[in-house]
């Protein structure tokens, strides 16, 4: 069977390689989608955190950097815990603090400073759990890593339309909003009641390798790192500032740019949910280069276009092209570090969270000075980085 996408041609694998669905795995994927609701459903939450505390903007905005700097921290330090403790447990205690420090963000009335602290212990222990999610599933499923990532992502692609959906939904009722966030705390109980007893089965203690074990990880590793983060850099300078661009060149009105912004979700989500086929049955490396062009041309014609019908068209098929690089990106990063996938893991959540923190502030900058639509042009210069990288720096699927 052969695909062809200009003049790349893909060939697929000789056989599908496809994931397996059993009650680790299936509770893994519970695990990142819960986390994955509370990540998106927090940044629909902000502003109406700054009506409540009566906040600037500016002061509001440090929630976000308080989420990036705990989700560092914790992300980096996961290793070591899974080495000594086992994945199995570290994720039990890293759902628990997740959903404690949860409870203290939402308690009506809390002062900034509570709320502050609360959200960088929260993303800390959130971050821990998803690296226990990435490495388990890169050392659980093995060749079928890909599509298994694929589908984990696919969900919370789905988290990301349904949460700001919940937290607007809840703000209309008398529960207010913090309700359709509680829904994270609920949700990681039952996945912990779901896990059971049997924590063993996501590794022990003393079964991940550390660097004193691992060694130094191979340079190839560090090369798929850059480009893992140059991608997410694109992605979410189109997620966070994606509005704004539709209000400029759009000239849709606040309420219609908002509501515009799912097509890019949306294609995130459904290139995800078809594209798991294609991760089972083409070589990783030819299929990510195929999508970073897919989505690269679609988002240059959603820039040149002036039409709102043409733009959000191109930026739906956008996130159809781009959904799979992510999951792929991950997938490689992983395969290239040989047999550490927890540092690996690690490291690539670290480099991502601080490219989710790094773009989005440099095309803030740049359109103070040059305007939203001239500042856009730093997602096609990430993605052509991000292609550079793959082509230069592959991973062999073999890996």
């Amino acid at each position: 069977m052969t695909a062809t996408v200009g003049a790349m041609s893909l060939e697929a694998r000789p056989a599908p390689v496809r994931p397996v669905h059993d009650r680790p795995t299936l509770v893994t994927y519970a695990s990142l989608a819960t986390w994955s609701w509370f990540v998106y459903g927090f940044g629909a939450s902000l502003a109406l955190l700054r009506d409540d505390q009566g906040t600037s903007a500016w002061l509001g905005g440090l929630h976000s950097t308080a989420l990036a700097l705990g989700g560092i921290v914790g992300a980096l330090l996961t290793p070591r815990l899974n080495h000594r403790f086992g994945r199995g447990p570290v994720a039990r205690a890293a759902a628990i603090g997740t959903a404690l420090s949860i409870v203290v963000y939402l308690w009506p009335g809390m002062p900034v400073g509570g709320t502050l602290g609360s959200i960088l212990v929260a993303c800390f222990f959130g971050n821990v759990v998803m690296v226990v999610v990435n490495s388990f599933i890169a050392a659980h499923q093995g060749a079928a890593s890909p599509p298994a990532f694929t589908e984990s992502m696919g969900l919370a692609a789905l988290m990301g339309l349904l949460a700001p959906l919940g937290v607007g939904l809840a703000a209309s009722t008398v529960l207010g909003w913090r309700a359709g966030l509680f829904v994270t705390v609920i949700a990681f109980v039952l996945v912990e009641i779901w896990r059971g007893r049997n924590l063993l089965v996501y590794g022990g203690p003393g079964e991940v390798r550390t660097r004193k074990d691992g060694g130094s990880l191979p340079p190839r590793t560090w090369w798929a790192l850059v480009a893992g983060m140059t991608y997410i850099g694109a992605e979410f300078c189109l997620s966070l500032w994606g509005v704004d661009l539709l209000r400029e060149r759009a000239g849709l009105g606040p309420a219609a740019a908002a509501a515009g912004l799912s097509t890019i979700l949306g294609g995130l989500f459904v290139g995800r949910v078809f594209g798991i086929r294609l991760a089972e049955r083409f070589p990783v490396e030819r299929l990510l280069r195929v999508s970073i062009l897919i989505g690269l041309v679609a988002f240059m014609v959603a820039w040149l276009a002036t039409s709102p019908v043409t733009i959000l068209i191109a930026l739906f098929i956008t996130g159809i092209g781009l959904s799979l690089v992510w999951p792929l990106s991950i997938s490689r990063i992983i395969r290239a570090s040989g047999d550490n996938p927890d540092r690996a893991s690690a490291l690539a959540l670290a480099f991502t969270t601080a490219a989710i923190g790094l773009a989005p502030f440099v095309l803030g900058a740049l359109a103070e000075s040059i305007g939203v639509h001239l500042a856009f042009l730093i997602v096609p210069v990430l993605l052509v980085v991000t292609f550079v990288l793959v082509v230069v720096k592959p991973v062999p699927d073999s890996e």
